[in-house]
């Protein structure tokens, strides 16, 4: 199947169906798309995430929401004018000048464009109200959420300095030209259609050529933590974290089946050399929750605080490790945990099915 069948697109819209979470796994539950969304454009069809092309207006007001980059609109790439940021004239985000809402951008992008620059970032908000994007509040509610975490990530590795400013004051000029709601969503698109040369389509070509499964957002914050992290007054983050995760997996339920490690969609979780034991990298996790869900002993869990070196460095961690014997029943090798050499399924079935292999002579 071509990459192109995966695809839904409107004029200036796409939706990369295999990128995202909800459409590969399907107990996963993301709607972060379909809450943000200001014309309903996207629906759940036979619980596979659709667009409905004819309602989408290209607003790009959903792309931030987006944990996978499934997400994309023509001639504006948020990690391209994140990486070129520090080199930007101006550092006012807008929607009436340099991108289009700014629900483009999520906390990822606000803290790498925060670290990449001297001059922190300034978010025009005050455009918000009134929109026709806005009408429920979601947008501008989901946009200050994600400058706040950011904000809070910058104070608590001691770089206040860098918060990211929200400017509030409204202009009625630009309120009133959005009276015309479709001609001023025209002009944005021909201002980032004028950008898209200076801004590279890098998460498409980060996609195509499938380096990493981790999204490119990810690695543009790990990267822009890289050249600052001397100066963070703390490496370590107490409590969970909304944009970092951390696992945990208990010895005595886990089987050592793997499934964890087939499922995991960034490659977050891993098998050591030897194939006894899982490791995890905090730095590839996006916490979609899917390694919690498949496991069938409910041995791996979220659990609270992070290691800022381990994830922008990508060190990996070893969360379990057995020694594997041969169980004495049916000799095939297992994770050892005390006791008689026996495997789980051995022991449930001597627990509760003996009984049925017992000869006559023996009765």
């Amino acid at each position: 199947m071509r990459h192109s069948d995966f695809i839904q697109t409107t004029e200036h819209f796409s939706f990369n169906t295999a990128e995202c979470l909800r459409n590969a796994y399907v107990h996963n539950a993301c709607e972060r798309c379909i809450e943000c969304c200001p014309t309903d454009a996207f629906a759940l069809i036979r619980n596979k995430l659709t667009l409905l092309e004819a309602q989408c207006i290209a607003c790009a007001a959903c792309i931030g929401s987006c944990p996978t980059e499934s997400l994309s609109v023509e001639s504006f790439d948020p990690n391209a004018f994140t990486l070129l940021f520090r080199d930007r004239e101006t550092k006012e985000l807008s929607c009436q000048s340099n991108t289009p809402c700014l629900g483009v951008f999520d906390s990822y992008h606000y803290i790498a464009m925060a670290l990449r620059s001297e001059d922190a970032p300034e978010c025009h908000l005050s455009y918000c109200e009134g929109c026709h994007l806005n009408d429920d509040g979601n947008v501008e509610a989901a946009i200050r959420q994600n400058i706040m975490q950011s904000n809070m990530f910058l104070d608590a590795v001691g770089m206040p300095e860098r918060r990211i400013n929200i400017i509030e004051e409204s202009d009625k000029k630009a309120h009133d030209r959005r009276m015309f709601f479709r001609e001023a969503l025209s002009k944005v698109h021909e201002v980032m259609r004028q950008n898209g040369d200076k801004d590279p389509a890098l998460t498409t070509l980060h996609q195509q050529q499938r380096k990493t499964a981790l999204p490119l957002k990810y690695t543009l914050l790990k990267n822009s933590m890289k050249e600052h992290i001397e100066a963070f007054t703390t490496t370590t983050l107490e409590g969970f974290q909304p944009l970092f995760f951390n696992k945990s997996i208990d010895f005595n339920a886990c089987t050592n089946c793997g499934d964890c490690i087939q499922f995991c969609p960034t490659e977050a979780l891993f098998a050591t050399s030897d194939k006894q034991g899982i490791l995890f990298k905090s730095g590839m996790c996006i916490g979609c929750g899917i390694c919690d869900d498949i496991c069938k002993s409910r041995a791996m869990t979220t659990v609270a605080g992070v290691d800022l070196v381990a994830i922008a460095f990508d060190k990996g961690r070893e969360l379990v490790h057995y020694e594997m014997v041969m169980c004495h029943e049916c000799r095939c090798p297992y994770p050892y945990k005390g006791g008689d050499p026996i495997c789980d399924r051995c022991r449930d079935f001597t627990d509760n099915f003996e009984e049925m292999f017992v000869l006559a002579k023996d009765q």
